[in-house]
């Protein structure tokens, strides 16, 4: 009995080791991937901080998740977070498409720069869209991509969330530049991405949550830009009034 006692507990510290290995090699190789990945998709940096994974109960927590800005834009980043959840089906870990059960982020800062016309997240769009054609039988040849770009895994992302998001709003209008920060950006929920083909590649749920973005971004920032245009349109007149009258006071010193 005291010999199987010592085998069972050996057993048991072998498991408990190659879990904890385990555990360690997911994150690591989930924070590469995102790291490697991302900025071919954006165009930008991509930095992650930390990846905690719960395999019992089948999540993972990214923290500290940062996409910086495109080149020519001059806000600190595009997007960040200071965390997300994301529930996987472990079972289809292995199979083709991998099921997420819900992708959950609370919380994000966002910064929209520019106009409605060229801003720092279209541009961002953009890219992924570039990278990742919606339609490969248009009649415009799709960009190059190499084998690891084509070969990755499917997913099917059941519920996607974005709540509690901050938007900071750096606009310009007519030579006018105002910023508006933290303003709170309406929620964000997608269901069944890629249910209907089977499953998506990782740069088609980037494009896809990426369109959502900085749709809600930009129509935030339209609520703001009228009123940007009528106050840079007022500074040009309050302008000229201000230019007249000084004439008209040159005049009547001359006159005297």
């Amino acid at each position: 009995m005291k010999h199987l006692a010592k085998v069972l507990l050996a057993l048991l510290l072998v498991v408990l080791l190659l879990v904890g290995v385990l555990h360690l090699w997911l994150g690591s190789l989930i924070k590469r991937g995102v790291e490697q990945v991302g900025p071919r998709i954006t165009q930008t940096s991509v930095t992650l901080r930390d990846v905690d994974i719960a395999l019992l109960s089948g999540r993972a927590k990214l923290e500290d998740l940062t996409i910086g800005n495109p080149t020519g834009f001059q806000a600190p980043s595009a997007f960040r977070l200071r965390n997300a959840t994301v529930r996987l089906d472990w079972k289809s870990a292995l199979s083709d498409p991998v099921i997420i059960e819900e992708i959950v982020i609370d919380g994000p800062e966002i910064t929209f720069e520019g106009t409605m016309a060229s801003s720092n997240l279209g541009t961002i769009r953009d890219n992924a869209t570039a990278f990742a054609p919606a339609d490969s039988s248009e009649k415009a040849p799709a960009p190059k991509r190499d084998a690891q770009q084509s070969s990755g895994k499917k997913v099917v992302i059941k519920q996607f969330t974005m709540t509690n998001a901050r938007a900071n709003l750096w606009l310009r209008a007519d030579g006018v530049e105002t910023k508006a920060q933290g303003i709170s950006l309406q929620d964000i929920r997608l269901k069944n991405i890629g249910a209907a083909s089977g499953g998506a590649s990782f740069q088609e749920v980037a494009t896809i949550v990426l369109t959502s973005i900085t749709n809600s971004a930009a129509r935030l920032a339209t609520s703001l830009d009228k009123p940007l245009e009528k106050g840079a349109q007022a500074l040009g007149e309050s302008a000229e009034k201000a230019t007249s009258k000084t004439l008209e006071d040159v005049k009547g010193l001359l006159n005297k």
